[in-house]
């Protein structure tokens, strides 16, 4: 039982009205365990400290109509151990948890929380700097050190490459993952949507912030994407149908004075669950109901299929070899077939061959 694991959150007390986020949602309190049968999405903290990003959230319109969402509070023994089983349980109730912690390492539990029913897994993370390579000893060596999952795709988006070691950046570039720095985020925004539609997992560390934006965040820069950035990457992410968990790490309630990064959090959780309730539902199970676009490189006698959605205008490129099923489309930008038709591939697509090659 997932009671045994978790306690009840200890939310500042607010009238709420009857349009607020707070008075819609399953919550555990009263020793009162939430109802999970029909939820979509669960809250978990992994520290006290999202108990003030809960108060800001809960005071939040709630225009997601029926949509069930638990906030089934925090866990009582904050480690790995602990957080493990919980995330496997809500993984195969098909119920998507939003982790929020201070702390970095939970993410070793996020990932290992697909080991048994994953073979491979498709990778995001928000950071501000590539820091971990083949030699590195931190959070993400996970990746390295477990034998299931493997990672098919990795995104790295939002990179600063003053913060970065060459080296790193060059180990993910050879891998021919997709490393979007932060200038690029910023000014092509539309470029990292396709890595975040085709995550199962998403690793958002708050430190990719603005420091102006969010001052409550551990080795925040003074660079980093702004509220509206961050928010827009949420909905994005809420987006995807694919996706089954997220967190959101890095959150510094003492450097958080007046609640000013506590409530952005909250604002992009706002945004993560919107994206999720205006799910299209169009990723590609078969071809049915996509638009083909076949494009010609004469110089070379090679084409290359891509399909858009009619429910969403979304596009994806065929992956040579693989059929019209769904693991043979993965997503693209429109831009990229713009690109095509020029007869010029862009720097996503000459990644996505060289993986499947």
């Amino acid at each position: 039982m997932l009671e045994n694991w978790l306690q009840a959150p200890q939310v500042a007390d607010v009238e709420l009205s009857a349009w607020q986020f707070g008075t819609y949602i399953d919550t555990y309190e009263n020793d009162a365990f939430p109802n999970l049968q029909k939820a979509k999405v669960a809250l978990l903290g992994i520290g006290e400290e999202a108990d003030t990003i809960r108060k800001y959230l809960y005071q939040m319109a709630f225009s997601f109509g029926k949509f069930q969402i638990a906030d089934i509070g925090n866990l009582r023994n904050p480690t790995e151990e602990t957080l493990l089983p919980v995330l496997r349980e809500l993984l195969a109730s098909k119920i998507l948890p939003i982790l929020i912690s201070a702390e970095s390492y939970p993410f070793t539990a996020q990932y290992k929380a697909y080991q048994e029913k994953y073979k491979k897994l498709n990778l995001v993370i928000i950071d501000e700097k590539i820091d971990y390579h083949k030699d590195a000893d931190n959070y993400l060596s996970v990746i390295r050190k477990v034998k299931r999952p493997r990672l098919a795709n990795l995104g790295l988006i939002g990179y600063q490459s003053h913060l970065s070691p060459e080296d790193s950046i060059k180990y993910y570039q050879k891998k021919n993952y997709d490393c979007i720095r932060l200038g690029v985020a910023k000014n092509q925004m539309e470029q990292v949507e396709p890595p975040i539609r085709d995550a199962n997992a998403l690793y958002f560390n708050l430190s990719a912030l603005k420091k102006t934006a969010a001052p409550g965040v551990w080795n925040n820069s003074p660079s980093g994407f702004t509220s509206e950035e961050a928010c827009r990457i949420c909905h994005y992410t809420g987006m995807n149908d694919k996706l089954s968990s997220i967190g959101f790490y890095g959150y510094c309630q003492e450097k958080d004075s007046q609640d000013q990064t506590a409530q952005l959090i909250a604002q992009m959780i706002w945004y993560l669950i919107e994206g999720i309730y205006f799910r299209k539902k169009d990723f590609p199970v078969s071809t049915d109901g996509m638009m083909e676009y076949i494009v010609s490189f004469k110089e070379y006698d090679f084409n290359i299929t891509f399909w858009k959605s009619t429910k969403s205008g979304r596009w994806w490129m065929q992956a040579p070899g693989e059929g019209k099923k769904k693991k043979g489309l993965i997503p693209c930008a429109y831009e990229d077939y713009l690109l095509a038709c020029k007869e010029e591939l862009s720097e996503r697509i000459l990644n996505i061959m060289e993986r499947l090659a």
